[in-house]
């Protein structure tokens, strides 16, 4: 019978909690591991036991045999033999026990019975026991060695001819580890041992107790140090000669040196080849010069002991030393003193300027010298033959180049050649044997074992062949022909493509990429010489050379351009680089449209100009560019423009970046007007180096002072001339005035700036400078605190914009190729008459022949222009007024004169773009000149076309 439960529908039972029933297998598995672990616990309990029944057997041995070493230490002694005993078994402690297992207590025990026995040591073992000893004072791990110091000293005090090996070296590694926590006492304990021993142990254990500091004289040590260190020699690691040289200087003291002591100071500096730095020396001060590879940095202490070499009665003695002492020890000492200290390296050429007749007995010395006579009579450019070593002539040449290259920084150009410096004969002749050094130097650059300091002569003798070659510029002493080589001849080409690889090379490495080979390995001595030749002294090359180089560069350059933006063009969009400029606003729309196209700018740029009327005729194919760069130009700076970006140097009317500009941004007036300007000078920056990238040349011109700091050269004083020469003169005229005279002035170190009604303060010497007064002794640097105020300080703000802009369209490295009169002539040409013969063989003609009536007509009425008519007619064909740099026949295109017909009534046009004059057949001789003069004054634009 079924029952019924009030549902049809089929329960449903959930199993999926339902345990896994245990198996034999599973059960058999968890017994394993339960028995693994016991094992394990079991193992654990018992290896803990045995190791603490070991670690407590070795802590009772070891307090066992402590006190039996503890009791045989305090061990009553009553005769000779148990102390002889006592003490073998102590020397059996001292070398095998105390080096590992040492404690105070223990070597204290032993200390005190060596010291206080009565009993006396035999001789065989008094040398084992001292040696001994003196190991445990050079180990590291043994405690308390003050006591065994003092055991160490009362044995030494009690037995004469004990053997010292090494006690000196231990005692200053002891020293040296526990000086700072020393007693003054027993510090100089310790420092009267190693000074009573010195070189008994040995010279080199005994000198390195110089490499402790001093902090006071000591008479004792100086007169146990002079005999030895005078006629030792010695060489360390460069921090070591520099700690023991300063050491020796604070053991000196304030006594007067004996000539035994610059012979150990000159011992010293021999084997010194770094620059010293102090590690207190403010970060942005060590920044704002060049760093040496080799700069090392010390303890105040240390530079305040090495500025004693730089006192003014150690230099004069010193330079009287150099001036009567044939052994070359003042030599020896000032050449690396020049280096040493990094704050007083101009210290030396400022005493050898000061001091009369030092140039000239330095002059004398090296043209006596018969390496003096190789170089300067050499028929070829440079050296190719045997160069005997000669250190010390080297060293003296050396000494007198950076003492000479000092006195060019701070004399001005009236006093350069005065009667005790070198005569005006003296320095030509001088210059011809720099010359050949330099080259020599150059192209020898793979045996510099020939000469003495062979970087340090390089750099410093290019640098003042490169001071003299400015000087020289500036004062004409010296025929063009002086720096045109006889011997060596220069491949241009080769040094384009070498320049090019080179640029390509670095721009590489700084993306973080690897160059995939370095073109200076493949190429032979000679080229990478007058590749160095290019970059350290270019004007041994032709201008016109270097003006070639320039603008195969800017070439190279273009491709490269146009190669990425054709990539541009097939993967991203295009950028767009054209403008609509309207003639009444045309900075302002120059500035809108190009001021943040970058690199963009480089490329080709599409005007159009706007007047009164309207759209103006023509289509830019170049010419209408010209003529918008030329425009820029010529509102831009524009000194009564509405931003005043430049001024006018008073005598030439040459540029320079408004000083305005720094006045108002340090005193903080109106910055934001002040940025405005800023991104104006940049941009004409740009503009400025649009014109060089498109061989664009443009009638203006800049002070020599402001272009110096486009090619890397440094302002003097005597570019004052330059921005002012009534303040210059009258600069001049305080450096002749007696204290009384400058007094009555009342000047202080500070300069006083117009802007606008104001007045404006700055301090020359912050931030004292309105406290301290201009006398006698500080004159000259006041002058050049001024010269730096007027052509640095005041324009760097302007200036690093500017070249900002420029660099960014020309690169640095290719203006560093010419100097400051070079690139003004780079800018706008040369200012000589046009050559009408250079002229007539590079034309081209179409529809015309060279003897057509025309043709005669148009060269007769060229000849009868003036200067400025010529040029004019130059801009109104080729919209520049100026003769291309490399001749007409550099020109691209060729000049061009087309027949346009025979209308007579119609005026000549041009195509600028294409170089382009198009003139009618007039046959009129008087006709064509009227129509001639009339296009060319009219400066119409395009609307004659």
């Amino acid at each position: 019978m079924l029952n019924f439960s009030g549902s049809s529908k089929r329960r449903v039972v959930n199993l999926g909690d339902r345990k896994k029933p245990v198996t034999s297998h599973s059960f058999l598995e968890q017994s394993k591991l339960t028995r693994i672990q016991r094992d394990q616990e079991r193992t654990r309990e018992k290896s803990a036991i045995i190791l603490q029944r070991y670690i407590t057997r070795y802590l009772h041995l070891t307090r066992f045999y402590r006190s039996l070493i503890k009791e045989y230490l305090d061990k009553d002694i009553t005769n000779d033999e148990e102390f002889v005993e006592w003490l073998k078994v102590n020397i059996i402690l001292c070398k095998w026990y105390f080096p590992r297992h040492g404690n105070r207590e223990s070597i204290a025990l032993m200390c005190d019975k060596l010291t206080s026995s009565i009993w006396s040591i035999p001789n065989d073992l008094i040398e084992y026991l001292f040696q001994t000893l003196v190991g445990l004072i050079g180990n590291e791990s043994v405690e308390d060695k003050q006591t065994i110091f003092h055991t160490i000293k009362f044995l030494y005090d009690q037995h004469e001819g004990l053997n010292v090996k090494k006690l000196t070296l231990y005692l200053y590694q002891y020293l040296s580890r526990v000086d700072n926590s020393l007693g003054k006492d027993h510090r100089k304990e310790a420092l009267d041992m190693i000074y009573t021993i010195n070189i008994q142990d040995s010279f080199e254990n005994f000198m390195q107790v110089l490499k402790l500091s001093y902090t006071e004289p000591n008479p004792t040590y100086l007169k146990i140090l002079r005999p030895i260190l005078a006629t030792e020699r010695w060489n360390y690691n460069q921090p070591d000669l520099i700690q023991m040289l300063a050491s020796y200087l604070s053991i000196l003291g304030d006594v007067e040196y004996t000539h035994d002591d610059f012979i150990i100071i000159g011992n010293f500096l021999e084997n010194v080849e770094c620059t010293v730095r102090s590690e207190e020396e403010p970060i942005e001060d060590a920044d704002s010069q060049e760093t040496p590879d080799n700069t090392i940095y010390v303890s105040s202490a240390v530079v305040s002991q090495l500025e004693k070499l730089y006192s003014s009665n150690f230099l004069k003695t010193t330079i009287n030393l150099l001036t009567s002492d044939s052994s070359g020890l003042g030599l020896g000492i000032l050449v690396p003193l020049s280096n040493l200290l990094a704050s007083f390296t101009g210290k030396i050429p400022m005493f050898i300027s000061i001091i009369p007749g030092c140039f000239d007995w330095l002059y004398r010395a090296i043209k006596e010298d018969k390496s003096f006579k190789l170089f300067t009579n050499y028929k070829q450019d440079y050296i190719v033959g045997d160069i005997d070593h000669n250190d010390m002539f080297w060293e003296l040449v050396l000494l007198f180049q950076k003492s000479y290259s000092y006195w060019l920084i701070v004399s001005n150009d009236l006093e350069s050649f005065a009667q005790d410096k070198l005569s005006l004969e003296n320095v030509k002749y001088y210059l011809k044997f720099l010359r050949t050094v330099c080259l020599t130097l150059v192209f020898r650059k793979k045996q510099p074992e020939i000469f003495s300091s062979y970087s340090e002569l390089k750099k410093v003798s290019i640098g003042l062949l490169n001071q003299l070659y400015l000087k020289n510029l500036r004062l004409k002493f010296l025929n063009q022909d002086f720096w045109i080589p006889s011997s060596i001849k220069f491949d241009i080409d080769t040094l384009i493509r070498l320049t090019a690889e080179e640029e390509l090379e670095e721009d590489t490495e700084m993306e973080g990429g690897v160059p995939s080979f370095s073109f200076k390995n493949v190429q032979s001595p000679d080229t990478l010489a007058k590749l160095e030749i290019l970059k350290s002294m270019p004007y041994f090359i032709s201008f016109k050379d270097r003006v070639r180089i320039f603008q195969a560069l800017i070439e190279l350059d273009r491709g490269r351009n146009t190669g990425a933006m054709l990539n541009s063009f097939f993967f991203s969009e295009t950028p767009g680089i054209s403008a609509d400029i309207r003639r009444d606003h045309l900075l302002l729309d120059a500035f809108t449209a190009f001021n943040k196209s970058g690199h963009n700018f480089k490329n080709r740029i599409q005007v159009q100009f706007y007047n009164e009327y309207g759209k103006e005729a023509g289509i830019d194919g170049g010419g209408i560019t010209k003529e918008f760069l030329t425009s820029v130009v010529k509102e831009g700076f524009n000194p009564e423009n509405e931003f005043q970006l430049f001024k006018e140097t008073i005598a030439d009317n040459q540029l320079y970046p408004n000083n305005d500009i720094y006045t108002k941004i340090t005193h903080d007036i109106d910055p934001v007007q002040q940025q405005v300007r800023l991104q104006y000078l940049r941009f004409l920056g740009m503009i400025i180096g649009k014109c060089l990238y498109e061989n664009v040349l443009i009638d203006i011109s800049f002070a020599p002072f402001f272009l110096n700091k486009w090619c890397n050269m440094k302002n003097s004083i005597n570019d004052l001339n330059f921005l002012d020469n009534e303040l210059f003169i009258n600069l001049m005229k305080l450096t002749k005035m007696s204290t009384e005279e400058l007094q009555a002035l009342d000047l202080n170190f500070t300069i006083i700036e117009k802007v606008n009604t104001k007045t404006y303060s700055f301090d020359l010497l912050p931030p004292n400078g309105a406290a301290t007064p201009v006398t006698s002794s500080n004159i000259l640097q006041y002058i050049h605190q001024l010269s730096n105020f007027k052509l640095n300080q005041s324009l760097t703000i302007q200036t690093r914009t500017f070249l900002s802009g420029l660099f960014q369209m020309i690169s640095s490295n290719w203006l560093n190729m010419f100097d400051c009169f070079e690139l003004q002539m780079l800018i706008s040409g040369e200012h000589t008459d046009v050559n009408i013969d250079d002229w007539k063989s590079s034309v081209e003609y179409g529809g015309y022949l060279e003897n057509d009536l025309t043709i005669k007509y148009f060269w007769q009425v060229v000849e009868e222009m003036t200067i400025q008519e010529r040029f004019k007619l130059m801009k109104f064909v080729t919209s520049v007024g100026r003769v291309p740099l490399l001749g007409f026949g550099s020109l691209n295109p060729k000049f061009g004169i087309r027949n346009s017909g025979s209308e007579i009534n119609r005026l000549p046009t041009t195509s600028t773009c294409v170089n382009l004059l198009k003139l009618p057949d007039y046959r009129n001789k008087q006709v064509l000149k009227e129509k001639l003069l009339y296009v060319i004054n009219i400066e119409s634009g395009f609307d004659l076309s």
